[in-house]
C-alpha cells in the first residue's frame, strides 16, 4: 500500500484544528453527524419529488404515498429476509418506530422479491422478530425500479410534500433515523 506522506497544516487553518482539539472525540463525531444531518436536510440529498405508489400492506391496510405524505413524513425501506445487512438494521428500525411513533410519520418498509426468498419468507421474519412499523411488498420491483437504486438496504426519507429530502445506502442506526426524522418534522433532536 502506498502511503502519502502528510503535509503541515496551513497557517489559515491551525486556529480551527486548534480550537477543536479541546473537544472529546466522540463529542467532536456527534457534532459532525449532526451538521452533516442538517446539511442534509437543508439542502435536500436528492431533491426530487418522490414517485407516487400504492401497495396494500401484510396487514391489509392500503398506502398510497401522495396520501400518506398530506400529514406524516414517510420513512421508506427496501428490503428482502436473506440480506444480511437488511436484517441486520431492522431491529434499529423498530427501535426508532418505537420512539416516534406518536409523531407525524410512517415507517414502511417495502419487500423487492430477490432470489429464493418468498413474500411468506418475509412474513415470518417479520413475526420472528417482532416488528410493528408498516410492511408490504413490491410484487414486481416496479416501485424498487421507479427509485432506481443499485443494492439492499435502502432507505428513502421524504418530507410532508413529498420530496426525497435523504437517502442511506446500508444498515441504519437507531438515532440516525431517529434524527432524520425529527429534521423532517421540523422538531429538536432529543
Amino acid at each position: 500500500m502506498f502511503l502519502m506522506p502528510m503535509e503541515p497544516l496551513p497557517a489559515t487553518l491551525s486556529p480551527i484544528v486548534g480550537s477543536l482539539s479541546r473537544f472529546k472525540p466522540r463529542h467532536l463525531a456527534a457534532m459532525l453527524a449532526l451538521a452533516g444531518i442538517i446539511l442534509l436536510v437543508a439542502c435536500g440529498s436528492s431533491g426530487k419529488t418522490a414517485r407516487d405508489f400504492e401497495v396494500v400492506q401484510y396487514d391489509a391496510e392500503t398506502f398510497r404515498l401522495s396520501k400518506v405524505t398530506e400529514g406524516h413524513a414517510v420513512v421508506l425501506n427496501f428490503w428482502y429476509p436473506s440480506c444480511p445487512p437488511c436484517r441486520e438494521e431492522m431491529p434499529a428500525i423498530e427501535a426508532a418506530w418505537q420512539e416516534l411513533k406518536d409523531e407525524p410519520v410512517r415507517i414502511l418498509s417495502l419487500y423487492v422479491p430477490q432470489g429464493f426468498d418468498s413474500e411468506q419468507d418475509a412474513q415470518d421474519f417479520i413475526e420472528e422478530m417482532g416488528l410493528t412499523f408498516d410492511f408490504a411488498t413490491d410484487r414486481l420491483a416496479r416501485i424498487a425500479e421507479a427509485y432506481d437504486f443499485q443494492a439492499f438496504p435502502k432507505t428513502y426519507y421524504i418530507d410532508m410534500d413529498q420530496n426525497i429530502v435523504a437517502t442511506n445506502l446500508g444498515i441504519l442506526g437507531t438515532e440516525e433515523i431517529v434524527q432524520q426524522v425529527r429534521a423532517l418534522i421540523g422538531e429538536p433532536a432529543s
